[in-house]
């Protein structure tokens, strides 16, 4: 045998995947988020869990709201229990006589926007936005909840405007998203630090940490649980806020 048929053999020998073009994990991601059309519509009760802090002082009370949501072909539908408005009155009533008095559920209800519960029934679009621009770091197999997944990690930019701009000097962000074996996100983490300078003497650092967990309802990426915890600090003041999303899809 010839050294040129010797090597025709181990050509031909070779998996056709070996000799093809390189894939492209983010765009992979993208084009299966862009696949997904949100057409079929979803109901879901949304529990969400807020507290805060501002300086020294120990956390606020947190407060627990659920609503009633449904997204379709007519929009979005969210519905508050009349216990719950009435709950959130009180609190707001209180102050008057009280102006110090804690207000847990009213906060939680105003932290639970509206937007913030269209993205948790349709996540896909959100998730497309925050990798735009990214940079993939890292693609390996790492199991989610016990089961095989593909993790890719991703240095991502943070949309800043022109305000923020002038402010921000430096800011660091990661994504990591955990891939099933069909390619759609199972879970994702997003880690940002920001530092900066206002006024020429007042420096700053912000710290947001956000970590989710998805499932596919029909052609919908629907967040089932989303963690945000956001820390600052500057002019010698420090806050800290911690919310928590949870989804369960409903008949």
């Amino acid at each position: 045998m010839t050294l040129a048929t010797a090597i025709a053999l181990l050509v031909l020998a070779s998996p056709a995947e070996t000799i093809g073009p390189p894939t492209d994990p983010l765009a992979d991601l993208a084009a299966t988020l862009g696949r997904l059309g949100a057409t079929q519509p979803v109901r879901a009760r949304v529990d969400h869990r807020f507290t805060s802090s501002q300086g020294d002082d120990p956390p606020n009370p947190e407060g627990l709201v659920t609503a009633v949501a449904t997204a379709g072909a007519e929009g979005l539908q969210v519905t508050w229990s009349r216990e719950l408005l009435a709950e959130a009155e009180r609190e707001e009533a209180n102050l008057a006589s009280a102006p110090d008095a804690r207000t847990p559920v009213r906060d939680a209800l105003f932290d639970l926007r509206v937007v913030t519960v269209g993205r948790v029934l349709d996540a896909a679009p959100e998730l497309l936005r925050a990798l735009q621009g990214a940079e993939l770091l890292e693609a390996r197999d790492e199991a989610w909840g016990g089961a095989p997944a593909r993790l890719l990690v991703f240095k991502v930019i943070p949309r800043l405007g022109a305000r923020e701009r002038r402010y921000v000097k430096s800011v660091q962000a990661t994504a990591r998203v955990w891939l099933g074996p069909d390619g759609v996100p199972l879970a994702a983490e997003q880690e940002i630090r920001a530092k900066g300078r206002a006024f020429l003497i007042i420096t700053f650092e912000v710290e947001q940490r956000d970590r989710l967990r998805f499932s596919l309802e029909g052609d919908r990426l629907v967040t089932l649980h989303r963690e945000s915890e956001q820390r600052s600090a500057g002019a010698g003041e420090k806050s800290w806020r911690r919310s928590v999303t949870d989804v369960a899809p409903l008949p």
